[in-house]
């Protein structure tokens, strides 16, 4: 998935389960029309992230993580021409199995957080523990007066 459609995609697919998850079986619309819908709304409502994206493009992006995760053994990109096909193929699916898919591409689709660690650095040489710190020869790492660090 491309890294600028990752967190709108995100977006729409919470959003996707939340809205589901209100409907009883009978209600359940088809994910294609739900997804074009919802995706609408999360833009007018500005969540869909400070860049511009196309909106087919997230639609699609989301299409293809549900229909990748449905079915792993086969690989399906957003510009792919079946792609509204093979998810009409998910609308079979009963209400309980498309939550758990959803639940499935939200984790998928989770934002990833960078570590807080701190980046490494060089370890600070300590003062030279010989002799030669203190102006005699250690005889050791072969400085007179060094005070160097080792």
């Amino acid at each position: 998935m491309e890294p600028h459609y990752r967190h709108a995609t995100h977006r729409l697919l919470t959003e996707t389960h939340r809205h589901l998850a209100t409907h009883s079986d009978q209600a359940v619309p088809p994910l294609h029309a739900l997804l074009a819908q919802l995706v609408v709304e999360l833009y007018d409502r500005d969540l869909l992230g400070d860049h511009p994206l196309s909106l087919g493009g997230i639609v699609d992006e989301a299409a293809s993580c549900l229909v990748n995760l449905a079915t792993p053994q086969r690989v399906v990109q957003r510009f792919d021409e079946d792609l509204a096909g093979w998810l009409s193929e998910l609308d079979r699916l009963t209400l309980p199995e498309r939550l758990r898919l959803l639940d499935t591409a939200i984790c998928h689709t989770a934002p990833t957080l960078a570590p807080d660690r701190l980046p490494a650095r060089r370890r600070t040489a300590g003062p030279c523990p010989c002799p030669c710190n203190s102006g005699d020869f250690c005889g050791g790492c072969g400085h007179a007066g060094c005070a160097g660090r080792r």
